[in-house]
């Protein structure tokens, strides 16, 4: 493997990490009741569905970059 695919590919996982951190940070901090607090809810899924999609086109990078340096489809 390409040292330029290597460092593409560790850049995308560390992405991914820093992804995964901010997920779990965003619905540990729910200190409020959904019932009252609605808008605090639709914020939070906003947030998570932004994360979500990155990390999709994320993971879909990484499979490309993949199937590009190694000749397959996976």
């Amino acid at each position: 493997m390409a040292t330029n695919v290597s460092e593409r590919l560790s850049t995308l996982r560390d992405v991914l990490d820093a992804l995964d951190e901010q997920a779990s940070a965003a619905t540990r901090h729910t200190g409020s009741d959904p019932r009252e607090d609605m808008g605090e809810c639709v914020y939070l899924a906003g947030q998570l569905m932004a994360i979500a999609q990155t990390t999709a086109a994320i993971r879909a990078m990484i499979t490309d970059l993949w199937a590009t340096n190694t000749g397959g489809d996976t």
